[in-house]
Parts: structure tokens; C-alpha cells; sequence
């Protein structure tokens, strides 16, 4: 989705180098380098990557007026897919099989005979697809805040988030990485002189691990980035200290922000040894079903919940390994009364976003790579043992919708 309207799922990335200081024609030169259909870049699928304005798919016309926002550069990622239909692959080859029964007066062909009607339908549509037959087209918004080195890129996909990694070295000669929860705690721990510790970490066990789990849970995530478990560890915390202690929290940022827990949260076995489960309501967080998944080894590797933040009021979910946000509401703007001000004030308010979660990370952070962890952690263990006898009155009545059990 767009990052000028509606709800925003995106994923951010750093950015390599030094970061240019505002958006100038030079920067702009070198979009329109690498537009769609210029010297865009095609890949072995006789897919095409290229970039676009991100007003509309077919825009290549870059601009300050369209291109300069909140101190920093949009545009648009366009992939242009040729990829045909499997059941043509298919439908060409029985055509192809037929007309040589026919030709030869044959009830059966031989295998080679097969084998070359295969290649021959697939030679066929491999001159479709070069000449577009199965063209499809989509664009993906891209944000390049110049003011903090980092991009936000509207998509979730490994897919997509190679192509963009490809495309931006290609028109920038800058790398990006994916700011996932071991990339930022990476990054904080160098800066606060905690980089051994941080090396050093190792997934923390909140249940005593079940027979049959073995070693602890690989300390990489799918992505293959080191320490992103640390980003379950902190949903964990975040829902130990909301829940135990206090629901507002101290951070270096943003100051005081309140977390809530809301609309739905996935857990995973840690050992996984006994699958997932999502459940949904209103505070899924004091559920019996989910405090007594917690307390079976269960952790929250998604979570919806809604944040308040220097005066604003911020509704998403959170994957916490990659610390990918999705659903993102954005307060309404006060004062913009132009779709430009509307733009730049939605950008303001997603900055204030990253930065309190950023300040929410680094205050577990803090706490992890510390001496007091231990004694969190004992804290935490023992908190969760007492959800096995979940369902206290004093939580009060709730309901709730289990969504799927594996």
C-alpha cells in the first residue's frame, strides 16, 4: 500500500554510505536512469524491474513536485512479471501430442516423442513471453527518508525485497540491508559499546524445554540475520511488563509510551515441537487459551496492539524477528488541507512510530544485555508458570476467537 493514504504495511531497510542531503536533479537523473522500460533490468523469467514515480504505474516522469516529500525521496518499484500459466505449459503439450498421433497414426507416443512435445510447447511460449503475452504489472512505494539513511518499502516479500536490494545498488551504487530485530540490535549494541554481549547472546529458555526439544532454537531467522530471535524475546517481555508491571514505558526517544495488546496475537512453539496458534479479541493478551500457550512454551512472534506515543494514538501488528509492520493507522493530520501536506504530515507520524518502537526495543535492549537479565528473566519464568492456572477473576470477562491450531 501507499504511504500517502490508507493503512501502510512496510518493510524498512538501512541504507549504506552517507546519506545525500535533499532530493537534487542529480538524484532524480538517476531514478529516471533506471526507469521502467529505459535501462530497467530483466531477469532470466523475462521479468523487467525498473523504477516508476509511484503517481501511477505508467508515470516515469520524475519531479520535484512528485518526488520530494518530507525531506526525503518517493518513488515506486516496478516489476513487470511474463511468467505463463502452468495449465498453458500443459494445454500446449496435449496439442502438440496430438497432432503427432494424428500425423503418425499411432494410438501411443514414445517417450521422446512426449519429451519433444513438451519442448516444443515450451519453446512456444517462451516466444510469448518475450513478446509480452503474459505481461503483469504491479508497483511497490518506496520512501528514501534522507534525514535517517533508511528506506520503507511497501511490501513484505523476499521476492520483492531482493528486486529492490538489486535495483537500488544498480541506480545508487548503495547497498541496503534489512532492519530486522538482530540488524537494529546489532547496530544499537555497536553504538552503547554492548557488541560482545550482543555476540554472545544466546535465545533465552522462559519454560524449562520439554522432553525431546534438544539444543536451544537456532539463533537465525528465516531471513538467516543473526540474533532475530531477539525480537520474540522482546514481544515476550513487552507483554511480561504491560501485563505484570506497568502498561507505560520509559523510553530514551519518545518518552513515555503505553503499549496495548489488541485484535489478535500468533504464537509459535519455541521448540517446535507443538506447532502454533493465533487467537483474535479485543485483548488477546489475558486470554486463558493464550496465557496457557505461553506457559507451554508458546512465544509471540505476531502481535497486534495499540500504542500511544507523544500525544498520538498508533494502531498495527508486528512481526518481531524481521520487526515488520503491517497495518499501520496513522493519526488523521489536524492542519494539512493540500494532498502534498497531507502527505508530508503522514510521514511525520510514521517517523514518531519508528521511533517509539525503536525506544520500546532499546529499553528491552537495555535490559538483555545487562546484568539485571537474570534476575528479569527468573522474574519473567516464573510469571509464566503461574498462566498455566490462567482465567483469574480479577482479569475480568473475555472472549475470544482461536483462528488456527497446527
Amino acid at each position: 500500500m501507499a504511504f500517502d493514504s490508507g493503512s501502510i504495511t512496510f518493510k524498512r531497510f538501512f541504507v549504506s554510505g552517507q546519506s545525500p542531503r535533499q532530493v537534487d536533479e542529480a538524484l532524480l537523473e538517476q531514478l529516471a536512469a533506471k526507469a521502467i522500460g529505459a535501462d530497467s533490468i530483466q531477469t532470466a523469467d523475462h521479468s523487467e524491474i525498473g523504477w516508476a514515480t509511484g503517481e501511477h504505474i505508467l508515470d516515469t516522469e520524475f519531479d520535484f513536485a512528485k518526488n520530494a516529500v518530507a525531506d526525503g525521496l518517493y518513488f515506486a518499484l516496478r516489476i513487470d512479471t511474463n511468467k505463463p500459466p502452468t495449465e498453458l505449459v500443459r494445454s500446449y503439450q496435449k496439442i502438440n501430442e496430438q497432432a503427432m498421433l494424428q500425423a503418425t497414426g499411432r494410438e501411443f507416443l514414445s517417450k521422446a516423442q512426449r519429451r519433444e512435445a513438451r519442448e516444443q510447447a515450451l519453446a512456444r511460449l517462451d516466444s510469448e513471453a518475450k513478446s509480452g503475452a503474459f505481461r503483469r504489472m504491479k508497483q511497490i512505494p518506496v520512501f528514501w527518508d534522507l534525514t535517517r539513511n533508511e528506506l520503507y518499502f511497501g511490501s513484505t516479500g523476499n521476492s520483492a525485497a531482493e528486486s529492490l536490494m538489486l535495483l537500488f545498488r544498480e541506480t545508487f551504487d548503495r547497498g541496503i540491508v534489512a532492519a530486522s530485530a538482530g540488524e537494529i540490535a546489532a547496530r544499537w549494541a555497536a553504538a552503547s559499546g554492548e557488541t560482545r554481549l550482543f555476540e554472545d547472546c544466546r535465545p533465552a529458555h522462559f519454560i524449562t524445554p520439554p522432553e525431546g526439544a534438544g539444543e536451544a532454537p537456532d539463533a537465525h531467522s528465516d531471513e538467516g540475520r543473526t540474533n532475530d530471535f531477539l525480537g520474540t524475546e522482546w514481544l515476550t517481555w513487552l507483554w511480561y511488563v504491560t501485563q505484570v508491571e506497568s502498561p507505560t514505558l520509559t523510553t530514551a526517544k519518545s518518552g513515555a509510551v503505553t503499549v496495548l495488546f489488541e485484535k489478535s496475537v500468533q504464537m509459535l512453539c519455541a521448540f517446535r515441537l507443538t506447532g502454533s496458534v493465533t487467537v483474535s479479541s479485543d485483548n488477546p493478551t489475558r486470554l486463558p487459551e493464550t496465557l496457557v500457550a505461553l506457559s507451554g512454551g508458546k512465544l509471540p512472534v505476531r502481535a497486534a496492539m495499540q500504542i500511544e506515543a507523544q500525544g498520538n494514538a498508533f494502531s498495527f501488528a508486528v512481526r518481531g524477528d524481521a520487526m515488520i509492520l503491517s497495518g499501520v493507522q496513522l493519526p488523521p493530520p489536524e492542519d494539512a488541507n493540500t494532498a502534498a501536506a497531507v502527505f508530508e504530515d503522514r510521514i511525520a507520524r510514521l517517523r514518531d512510530l519508528i521511533d517509539a518502537g525503536d525506544g520500546l526495543y532499546a529499553a528491552f535492549l537495555k535490559r538483555r544485555l545487562s546484568g539485571k537479565w537474570p534476575q528479569t528473566l527468573s522474574s519473567m519464568r516464573a510469571w509464566i508458570a503461574s498462566c498455566r492456572h490462567a482465567g483469574s477473576p480479577q482479569d475480568g470477562p473475555t472472549t475470544g476467537l482461536l483462528e488456527a491450531v497446527s
